[in-house]
C-alpha cells in the first residue's frame, strides 16, 4: 500500500473513531483510544444533544401514537436520513479542518 492511501485510511478511521465517540458508540471506561482523552460523548445526561434526541424520540412516539401503530416506516426514515446526512456533513467537517490550505492563520 502507498502512502498516500495509507494516510487516507488513517484519516478515514480516525475521524470514523472520533465520530463514534461523540456518538456514544463505544464506552469511555472500556476504551483507550488516543482521542478518547480529549473527545466526549455529546450524547451523555445533560448535554445538548441527548436533550435533543430525547425530543424526537418523544415526538416520534406520539406520530406513532396517533397513527395507530408501533413503528412508521416513514418516520424512521426520516430520522435514519437526517443521522446519516449528519454523519456526512462531520465527517467533511473534519476533512475541512485538518485542510491546511482553510486553517485560520494569525
Amino acid at each position: 500500500m502507498d502512502n498516500t492511501r495509507q494516510k487516507h485510511t488513517v484519516e478515514e478511521d480516525q475521524k470514523q473513531r472520533i465520530y463514534n465517540l461523540m456518538n456514544g458508540v463505544y464506552d469511555l471506561e472500556q476504551v483507550n483510544f488516543p482521542e478518547s482523552r480529549i473527545v466526549e460523548s455529546e450524547f451523555e445526561e445533560g448535554k445538548p444533544c441527548a436533550e435533543l434526541y430525547r425530543q424526537v424520540y418523544e415526538a416520534k412516539i406520539r406520530i406513532c401514537e396517533r397513527l395507530g401503530v408501533e413503528e412508521d416506516y416513514d418516520v424512521e426514515s426520516i430520522i435514519d436520513n437526517m443521522e446519516e446526512i449528519s454523519h456526512i456533513l462531520a465527517l467533511k467537517m473534519f476533512d475541512y479542518a485538518i485542510n491546511e490550505e482553510l486553517v485560520f492563520r494569525r
